[in-house]
């Protein structure tokens, strides 16, 4: 069978795969069975039927639940803003954090039932004392992502904040789990949009309106 050929969930059938391949494919299959019919019912016959592996490759992959739960929680960590910064070197400081804070959200916005079942399996995983610390690791990724953003912000966008990035950044991950429990629960994308635009004008108020030179650390 050549790479092209899928199994008929949509997954790809494909062989000698990476280990680390095999485990995002087998997280995404989770996910796909989470949305349909709840955190509970992702077995790992299940999610290997949904991903077109045999039963013995959630084994190979993850050693453990924990391992597991790890790989699909660390889906929530947001990656793709490449869009966002094909446009902020030619923006100003602020057009820019707006530009950055909107596409944060765009990334949120695009699966609702995905960030539900996130939220469920971060419920689950709060739970239990064996799994409590995935919690702070999938938040500590999400940390440095978003700090990691607003310091090549700066950069792109030839600015510097007045404070430093990462408690920033920490205020970042506030307002996105705000807006989007708002959104999930009240079903109004304009209320939380609303509050995303809301968090880039408090960004915007702690920009340096003393600009430092270009090589001067943030």
């Amino acid at each position: 069978m050549s790479t092209e050929d899928r199994h008929p969930h949509g997954a790809p059938e494909r062989t000698r795969l990476p280990v680390g391949e095999r485990r995002r494919l087998l997280a995404e299959a989770a996910l796909r069975v989470m949305k349909r019919e709840g955190v509970a019912a992702a077995t790992t016959r299940a999610v290997c039927s949904e991903a077109g592996m045999p039963h013995g490759a959630f084994h190979y992959c993850f050693r453990t639940k924990k391992e597991f739960y790890a790989e699909v929680l660390s889906m929530d960590v947001i990656s793709d803003l490449s869009e966002a910064w094909s446009q902020v070197a030619h923006a100003s400081p602020s057009e820019a954090i707006v530009t950055l804070v909107r596409a944060l959200w765009a990334q949120v916005e695009v699966d609702a039932d995905a960030q539900r079942v996130l939220f469920d399996l971060e419920s689950t995983v709060l739970s239990s004392p064996d799994l409590r610390d995935l919690l702070d690791q999938q938040y500590q990724a999400s940390l440095d992502l978003a700090a990691a953003s607003l310091a090549r912000l700066q950069e792109e966008a030839g600015f510097r904040f007045a404070s430093p990035v990462r408690p920033l950044a920490g205020l970042v991950l506030a307002a996105l789990d705000g807006a989007t429990w708002m959104w999930l629960t009240s079903r109004d994308p304009e209320l939380a949009r609303s509050t995303m635009d809301q968090l880039a004008n408090v960004l915007i108020t702690h920009i340096r309106t003393d600009q430092p030179d270009a090589g001067e650390g943030a």
